[in-house]
């Protein structure tokens, strides 16, 4: 479910978490129907999720991101392969 970022307002409450977050660890994957805009990495990760995206790449394929590091994205599909990430729920 895409939200419309029109309003700035909208654009705020997806900043700074207001829709909520998930976390995902080591060996799990995001529950279907779930979209996030972003994703950190609490400690090392290795991630695959897809894109919703009408550019760029539709998919991520094990994907390493160091502690602290954030993508963001329209992402759904999370799976961790290692780690532990905070998914901002979109």
């Amino acid at each position: 479910m895409a939200t419309d970022l029109y309003y700035s307002s909208e654009f705020q409450k997806l900043s700074f978490g207001d829709k909520g977050l998930r976390i995902i660890d080591n060996g799990s994957t995001s529950l279907v129907g779930e979209n996030f805009c972003a994703i950190q990495a609490v400690e090392f990760t290795t991630l695959s999720a897809d894109c919703n995206s009408d550019d760029g790449d539709t998919s991520i394929t094990s994907l390493s991101i160091g502690s602290g590091a954030t993508i963001y994205g329209n992402f759904d599909n999370v799976s961790i392969t290692t780690g532990k990430v905070i998914a901002y729920l979109r």
